[in-house]
């Protein structure tokens, strides 16, 4: 009587005990994490490692002899000591000299606007083969002119929204399209002002 009693204590309801399910269910999240911080690693070196990313152009071209206004980009760039103001014009000081270049009246930025890499992924989807990917970035250096004129300006230490489409490549992930809102939108306002088009 005793023997049966005791051979059935040994048998449980539950093939595990709330501890072995607890730690399974803690070795499948660790499984599930290690691949997708396998996934998301090549994704992301895809779009670190995109130029047009990595160290965005900032291409701004303007007439040095724009009506001067210190509330502007031109008093803001004044500031920076990009240039000094003069009743002929706006007049590069060497600081300016390492960023834009004057082809007669005009001034042509040839600085990049700073570095940026990828933060973290927010989401991945996947559309004929391809990869849309919401992610995002923060600058690790804002260069003096995108720091000076644009505004609002790039700050390093702050994550950013960006999108990418991703496609394969002889086995490699290859940025085929890439968004970054806040800089974009804020650098095609400077352009058209430095243009003369009014928004």
């Amino acid at each position: 009587m005793n023997e049966e009693a005791n051979s059935g204590e040994g048998r449980r309801a539950f093939p595990l005990s709330p501890k072995e399910i607890a730690a399974v269910l803690v070795i499948v999240f660790l499984l599930v994490q290690g691949y997708l911080a396998i996934r998301d690693r090549g994704l992301t070196a895809s779009i670190d490692s995109h130029p047009a990313f990595a160290q965005p152009a900032f291409p701004l071209e303007f007439s040095r002899k724009m009506d001067f206004d210190p509330l502007s980009f031109l008093g803001r760039g004044q500031q920076a000591g990009l240039w000094d103001w003069t009743p002929e014009g706006l007049e590069l000081t060497d600081e300016g000299k390492s960023y834009f270049d004057q082809t007669g009246d005009q001034f042509i930025s040839r600085a990049s606007a700073g570095q940026r890499r990828v933060a973290r992924l927010s989401s991945i989807s996947t559309r004929d083969g391809r990869r849309e990917i919401s992610f995002f970035y923060e600058w690790t250096e804002v260069a003096p002119p995108a720091s000076a004129l644009l505004f609002p300006a790039p700050q390093t230490g702050r994550e950013y929204l960006g999108r990418a489409v991703l496609e394969q490549e002889q086995g490699d992930w290859k940025v085929t399209s890439f968004v970054t809102q806040d800089f974009d939108e804020t650098l095609s306002r400077l352009q058209d002002i430095a243009a003369g088009v009014r928004r």
